[in-house]
């Protein structure tokens, strides 16, 4: 019987134990889950599914909207994807769920890393064409691997091309390509930002935006291209969301690579090889700026990282900026032109480089 289980699985992934027994025709569900229970060497039960064992699987568990702490809960049961000893890897997205844009992006960042990475890839939407729908007006499977499969099908048109910039709530997926660099990118995320929080604010929102796609383009050495991307989510409280991702070296190791020879007093301050060292660094950067990996010197072709000029624009909003790294989370919480606190998240599943996520509230 388990090889019949085997091959029912290898061609069905994902079933309980009451569709394998149907599918057996001749045993009770009963029967079935103790002998599963028993036989359970090569497979991985994972919410009330079976699989083979050789497969990672990432469940995503919400039938309704998945925002960052959503998928970052389910990526963390299902165990860190880069790491697996797997070499096929499944995400499957449940019927009625909705992706938010910052859940989308980690998303595709975490698959192409995992595919250069040379795992097998495979995003299943079979029970969800709605999210699929959205993520291809988004420009999601423009900026995703070709080498990803996605079921049933991959859309053969790019609804993103179709109907670029025709939408007042919507900045798609533009690529951060460091050999190919598009200079226009924080233009086109500042009209669209103030044409909803007013023009007041074009020269803040352009500054933010600059100062982050610079950093993808300047310190980041990504390795795969970065993107950006704005929705506005209309809500209880209405609010743009922008992300910035890239699959770099990451905030802190951009700066560790010369704090030494430039900040000598921060480097014997700090315990380097922790992550609480690591988080300190990028707090520093974050609220108190005067970093760079080039020093201050201008000779030296100096460029702070503008973490600090971009936070003290969010200032005037009610703001949640959220720097993810590749094992941990700051979430920098501003109300009333104040920083009122920041959270810290540590044990993350590894996705490589830095995802900064703009909460920016208008009402």
């Amino acid at each position: 019987m388990k090889e019949k289980i085997i091959k029912i699985l290898e061609n069905s992934p994902g079933l309980t134990g009451k569709q394998i027994a149907q599918k057996l025709g001749d045993i009770k569900k009963s029967e079935l889950n103790s002998f599963l229970y028993n036989n359970s060497d090569g497979l991985i039960q994972v919410d009330w599914k079976w699989y083979l064992k050789e497969e990672y699987v990432l469940e995503l568990s919400s039938n309704s909207w998945v925002d960052e702490e959503t998928f970052e809960s389910d990526l963390c049961n299902a165990g860190c994807l880069l790491s697996s000893s797997s070499s096929k890897c499944v995400i499957r997205f449940p019927e009625k769920c909705s992706i938010l844009l910052v859940a989308g992006a980690r998303l595709i960042a975490l698959a192409n890393q995992a595919v250069r990475s040379g795992k097998e890839i495979v995003l299943d939407f079979g029970k969800c064409a709605n999210t699929k729908h959205y993520l291809n007006r988004l420009g999601f499977f423009d900026h995703l691997n070709h080498a990803v499969s996605v079921l049933p099908f991959r859309p053969s048109k790019s609804k993103a091309i179709q109907y670029q910039g025709n939408s007042e709530n919507l900045v798609e997926i533009a690529s951060i390509d460091l050999d190919c660099f598009d200079y226009s990118l924080p233009e086109k995320l500042t009209k669209r930002f103030a044409h909803h929080a007013g023009q007041e604010y074009y020269q803040a929102a352009f500054t933010i935006f600059a100062e982050l796609i610079g950093n993808v383009q300047e310190h980041s050495e990504t390795p795969i291209p970065g993107f950006v991307a704005l929705q506005l989510y209309k809500g209880k409280r209405r609010h743009i969301q922008t992300v910035i991702s890239d699959s770099g070296l990451g905030i802190a190791n951009t700066l560790k690579r010369n704090l030494e020879r430039f900040y000598p007093e921060l480097f014997n301050k700090l315990d380097l090889l922790s992550v609480e060292g690591d988080i300190y660094l990028v707090s520093h950067a974050l609220t108190q700026g005067g970093l760079s990996q080039f020093g201050s010197n201008p000779d030296e072709a100096a460029r702070g990282l503008g973490l600090r000029k971009t936070q003290s624009y969010a200032e005037k909003y009610d703001a949640i900026v959220t720097v993810r790294q590749p094992n941990y989370e700051l979430k920098l919480i501003y109300k009333n032109s104040k920083l009122t606190g920041i959270k810290e998240k540590k044990e993350l599943a590894r996705i490589n480089g830095t995802q900064v996520c703009f909460d920016f509230f208008l009402n």
